[in-house]
């Protein structure tokens, strides 16, 4: 990556590393000095201890936010890395000898005197092709990366020398996102709320019950899954780790209460045993698909970290999980019908037989009010025979006998209009 650095050359991250390290090596204690302080009590609000590694990450993430025009102020400075104000103006003075800033009063936070920090970059093939791929996987994401992403290739690349080629044809398909007219506008706040670790007031329609009720969140991070983006973040209303459809949040309110995620809340290790993005108890899942699919099956490393995987004599192919709940693994079985069946537990076996016995008894109903397509409509007399006899049935009583009952229904039917 390459950083440009106002009217100086630009010049390499490692080289903006190493230039920091020597700053702050250069600005540390003494170490008689650190051992004569080292035995005195800490000032209560005092900045945590931290590596040199820490230290240059954090001047890495002022500087970036600086770049992007977000302002920083002490203030916020010291919120976010739970450091002192003196420490805080000691990370902008190193950052003021590599690049020089200053405060704007407008925005109340600190810019870079030279202006845009961002050298755009001339594209090779291959980067233009990896940034088309990009560009088609962003846009199933909704209008906050659709129109992100846009401002983001403008920046990035130098548009005038991209290559001259006719743009290859890259197409992914995954569902695109659920949208709402508010969408873009709650994906931008409830990010800002992540990266601030900031908590959230909203109004949230849960569908499962269709009530609405005023939630306050912790939010801890995003997920986008089948279409939809999700929040995960811990509920104050239910005092628990919830999940939650950003087109179902009605209302939300940025606040500045400040939180700390409970347990070190990790996203990917909260998810790694659902299915999908359901949190539910653990659930021990063995299921088998037939040997004339087992190709399909196989051609896949593995479905689930958890996975375990054993080939029968038959041919057929028996995968084990232990998954977070059974109904989105469920959904999953049934896009493999009628090719595959649950094993193990009894239980969810018992389940699945129920609901496809359900499904079938509705198939066989037919559409309601909906005669099927291969149906010919049949007449007054054909429907008597079924329902009396038919000729040449060996009961042809039955059937001249049908046909005087419905001759005389037909002629009561032609009085009564007369």
């Amino acid at each position: 990556m390459i950083i440009a650095l106002g009217h100086r050359r630009p010049i390499e991250t490692s080289f903006l590393l190493e230039e920091w390290q020597r700053i702050v090596n250069n600005n540390a204690m003494q170490k008689k000095d650190y051992k004569r302080l080292q035995g005195k009590k800490k000032a209560k609000g005092a900045a945590k201890p931290a590596g040199m590694s820490e230290k240059v990450l954090r001047l890495l993430k002022i500087y970036t936010l600086i770049a992007q025009n977000r302002y920083p102020s002490v203030t916020s400075l010291q919120e976010k890395f739970e450091v002192s104000e003196r420490t805080v103006r000691r990370y902008l003075a190193n950052i003021n000898l590599i690049d020089s800033i200053e405060f704007d009063p407008q925005s109340e936070g600190y810019r870079f005197v030279h202006g845009d920090r961002i050298k755009k970059l001339l594209l090779s093939e291959d980067d233009f092709l990896m940034l088309i791929t990009m560009g088609e996987t962003l846009t199933h994401f909704g209008d906050p990366f659709r129109e992100s992403f846009q401002q983001f290739a403008n920046k990035l690349t130098d548009i005038a020398k991209t290559p001259t080629n006719k743009a290859p044809q890259v197409l992914i398909k995954i569902p695109d996102a659920i949208g709402s007219d508010k969408l873009t506008a709650t994906f931008n706040e409830i990010m800002q709320g992540i990266s601030d670790k900031r908590s959230i007031d909203v109004l949230y329609h849960a569908l499962h019950t269709g009530q609405e009720k005023n939630r306050r969140i912790d939010p801890y991070g995003v997920v986008f899954y089948e279409g939809a983006w999700m929040l995960i973040g811990y509920c104050h209303l239910q005092q628990a780790i919830r999940t939650f459809a950003l087109d179902m949040i009605k209302e939300l309110k940025l606040t500045n209460f400040y939180f700390k995620p409970k347990n070190d809340f990790d996203l990917r290790q909260h998810l790694s045993g659902s299915w999908g993005i359901r949190d539910d108890q653990p659930v021990e899942v063995v299921v088998r698909f037939a040997a004339k699919i087992a190709d399909y099956i196989t051609r896949k490393d593995k479905w689930h970290p958890s996975e375990k995987r054993k080939t029968l004599k038959n041919g057929d192919i028996e995968l084990s999980f232990t998954v977070a709940g059974v109904e989105e693994i469920k959904r999953w079985l049934y896009a493999w019908l009628p090719n595959v069946q649950v094993v193990k537990p009894e239980w969810f076996r018992e389940r699945v037989k129920k609901e496809l016995a359900e499904a079938t008894k509705q198939h066989k109903k037919g559409l309601s009010g909906i005669k099927p397509v291969d149906q010919k409509e049949k007449s007054p007399y054909e429907l008597s025979k079924d329902l009396i006899g038919k000729e040449g049935s060996g009961r042809g009583d039955l059937s001249m006998k049908g046909k005087e009952i419905f001759r005389e229904m037909m002629r009561k039917k032609h009085n009564a209009r007369h």
